[in-house]
């Protein structure tokens, strides 16, 4: 998904009566939420890129229809400037709340300091902003990287020559490096032979043409470890190109409708991925940030825990999208994360 420009409005209500249809005991809710003013959320996106971060949205959409807040996203590919400069302009709005989606630290502590210092609650997903009172939602990261790799030497009985896909400095690649730097260190027969890594856009052509390289200068390569999917799938591209397919076979991180069609395809390399539900993670931002506009305890840290997925699983499940992961496996489905029981939850089976 590309966003243009700099402002797009989403998951706007109708009104404040119509937006606050379908709250059970609405009337109940604490200030703001009880009908008394329309609140108004901004998530401010570096990242947009990819089915992920789409159904990322789509959750935090969802989510903030149900509870009949105006959400505003901010987004622009990778431009981290524009990043910062969103805060000052959601500020500038006098939203009632403000959503900070991946980017990188030094950008953005200082904008969201600002927008604290004005009284403005704020809640971070994959980016470190180092304040006491930015409550920060993460993928548990390190379990992803674990839980991938933990298939990789079950696969390689411990023994593997590993191309590897990363790139410094992206909070949730960082950890789940220091995974693969654990698994490296505990099993000598794991060997890092190649690493690449661009978020140059479109991420998964960039990467192939980087990986195609590396094939063919290492032919001993038996194993990629590519930690986010849009690397993953230029892994698989590369492989395609190369001939490979039979001869690596490839460990990474999140699932989607697309991903599910590359893993299950006759003769895929992609063994497996460590995942989260992407859609119950924006709606956990959206309730996270609510719960903080309405002065109530919220823990500092919120860890969304990963499901590892095979390739055989998906398979013998019959899985063919995400519709039918979440059905097929419930536990995917919902995060009870940042919940309370004024906030409503989704019917329609998205997260």
């Amino acid at each position: 998904m590309t966003v243009k420009g700099t402002l797009k409005t989403l998951g706007l209500a109708g009104g404040l009566a119509a937006g606050l249809m379908g709250i059970a005991g609405a009337a109940d809710a604490p200030k703001p939420f009880d009908g008394s003013k329309k609140v108004h959320i901004a998530l401010i996106r570096q990242m947009v890129e990819g089915e992920f971060m789409q159904m990322y949205q789509a959750g935090a959409d969802r989510q903030a229809e149900l509870m009949g807040v105006k959400l505003t996203t901010f987004g622009k590919n990778m431009d981290n400037q524009a990043q910062a400069n969103f805060v000052y302009q959601a500020i500038n709005m006098g939203v009632d709340g403000i959503i900070i989606d991946h980017g990188l630290t030094e950008t953005m502590k200082k904008p969201a300091a600002d927008a604290v210092a004005k009284g403005i609650p704020v809640v971070a997903f994959d980016v470190d902003l180092k304040h006491p009172e930015i409550n920060q939602i993460a993928q548990d990261d390190h379990q992803l990287g674990a839980m991938s790799l933990e298939a990789m030497l079950r696969d390689y009985s411990g023994k593997a020559n590993v191309g590897y896909v990363y790139v410094a400095g992206i909070l949730p690649l960082d950890k789940r490096h220091v995974s693969f730097e654990k698994v490296k260190k505990e099993n000598p027969g794991v060997v890092e032979v190649a690493r690449t890594g661009t978020l140059e856009s479109p991420f998964s052509v960039k990467n192939a043409e980087q990986v195609k390289a590396v094939l063919r200068a290492n032919p001993n390569i038996n194993a990629y470890f590519a930690p986010f999917d849009e690397f993953g799938k230029g892994v698989i591209m590369a492989l395609e190109e190369n001939n490979m397919t039979d001869k690596v076979k490839v460990y990474t991180a999140d699932i989607s409708t697309q991903d599910i069609q590359l893993m299950i395809k006759p003769g895929s390399p992609w063994a497996a991925t460590a995942a989260t539900n992407p859609a119950a993670i924006g709606a956990v931002s959206v309730r996270a940030i609510a719960k903080k506009i309405a002065g109530e305890e919220l823990e500092h840290d919120i860890t969304i825990p990963p499901m590892l997925f095979t390739q055989d699983m998906l398979k013998e499940a019959g899985v063919k999208n995400m519709k039918q992961l979440r059905t097929k496996f419930p536990k995917f489905n919902h995060v009870e994360r940042a919940t309370a029981p004024w906030i409503p939850v989704d019917k329609k089976g998205l997260f």
